[in-house]
């Protein structure tokens, strides 16, 4: 519980920042227009970059909104801690170039 509280310290700034944005709307069409058309690793990269981050941010500070009951049940801290998890591992990308082989690979 303590790395949580940690890391939601130190990302909390972040979790704000990017939960200010809406989520891309985006179409099983559009989706699959872009696999047929411009599917390449750049592109998706750049996409995916700053929209991934946006969607947990904002799921997250849904799932804090839950009654505290809730919220203090080990599921949905299990849950948290996933979310948090994630986020953070999306943020090692969040100033990474997408020329970067090695970036793309990851």
């Amino acid at each position: 519980m303590r790395l949580f509280m940690c890391l939601l310290k130190n990302t909390n700034p972040k979790i704000e920042y990017y939960s200010r944005f809406s989520p891309s709307p985006l179409s099983i069409k559009q989706f699959l227009d872009f696999g047929r058309e411009n599917a390449c690793e750049k592109t998706s990269y750049m996409f995916l970059r700053k929209e991934l981050p946006v969607r947990l941010a904002n799921t997250m500070r849904e799932v804090n909104l839950l009654p505290d009951k809730l919220l203090s049940q080990p599921s949905v801290r299990l849950v948290q801690k996933w979310y948090m998890q994630s986020f953070v591992e999306l943020l090692d990308f969040e100033n990474r170039k997408p020329e970067d082989p090695h970036t793309l690979n990851e």
